[in-house]
């Protein structure tokens, strides 16, 4: 019987993924952008894009950064001023901020809402340079493809009650 290779450190951090948005989350990202392979372009103009989630069960509102150029370079977790917790993201603002509440958020990440939709129905807005975002645009659509092996091991806390 063939034996089969020890998995990487990304797959085995995707295996300790719990929860949408916690910071065991974000690390699994992050470890799967740094897995992914390079092309060898020059990244120099790497775009930041902040997701920003609004009350997320347990944890508040979620801030984290997604760094990309031609792939994906960094995710990281940012406090609320807007810089990296872990200290590897620039400190300087994001380009494009995406503000949502968390039961968008979770139908997004499970593909029951597609962003488009969810921007025309006002559940999402966008903001910074949007010219920039455009023009980074294959580099995030390859992103469903990067994580992908961390959104098949990923919990979803139920929505809090609006009151």
């Amino acid at each position: 019987m063939p034996c089969s290779a020890p998995p990487s450190d990304a797959a085995r951090s995707v295996r300790s993924v719990a929860e949408f948005l916690s910071d065991e989350w974000i690390a699994a990202l992050d470890a799967a952008a740094h897995a992914a392979p390079r092309d060898g372009a020059d990244d120099a103009d790497l775009l930041a894009v902040e997701p920003v989630v609004r009350g997320v069960p347990g944890r508040g509102d979620v801030r984290y950064r997604v760094t990309c150029g031609t792939v994906v370079r960094a995710v990281t977790r940012s406090s609320d001023d807007g810089s990296a917790d872990n200290g590897t993201a620039d400190d300087a603002s994001a380009d494009v901020r995406i503000e949502t509440d968390y039961a968008t958020a979770v139908a997004l990440a499970r593909g029951q809402l597609n962003a488009q939709t969810a921007l025309a129905d006002g559940l999402l807005r966008v903001s910074g340079d949007l010219a920039r975002l455009a023009a980074h645009a294959s580099a995030l659509a390859r992103l469903g493809d990067l994580f992908a092996v961390v959104r098949a091991t990923t919990t979803f806390a139920a929505a809090e009650p609006e009151g």
